[in-house]
């Protein structure tokens, strides 16, 4: 899915993701990088340090092993998605590409009748 900036997202190839592992191997056990974990199969994540969608490249040095329930999450609800949208919406704005807000289509209040002010003379009713 091509974002707004006009890239698609990059996975890290098999390549990436293999050095990756070996780096975050201790004693012949995979670790976290994030909290430091041991790591199971089904629950590793290979994550962007700087993310994709704001030109992080899917290379050893952009890349973390962490676990996937604790750690990227984390990193992806906290951090990741609100810089993301923030600068879309920083786009959008520079670019005028908010959508147009409608116009209510109803007849609107009743005027109120005007106030009385003290250089008009009162009127006195009969």
């Amino acid at each position: 899915m091509a974002s707004l900036r006009g890239h698609d997202r990059q996975e890290f190839p098999a390549a990436v993701k293999r050095a990756a592992f070996r780096r975050c191997c201790r004693d012949g056990k995979p670790y976290c990088e994030g909290c430091g974990i041991e790591l199971v199969s089904g629950n590793t994540e290979y994550e962007h340090v700087q993310p994709d969608g704001l030109g992080g490249d899917p290379t050893l040095a952009n890349c973390k092993v962490l676990c996937r329930k604790s750690c990227a999450r984390a990193k992806t609800d906290t951090q990741d998605n609100p810089r993301m949208a923030k600068a879309d919406r920083v786009l959008r704005k520079a670019f005028g590409l908010h959508p147009r807000r409608c116009q209510i289509q109803s007849r609107g209040f009743q005027k109120a009748t005007p106030q009385r002010t003290a250089s008009r003379p009162i009127e006195r009713r009969t």
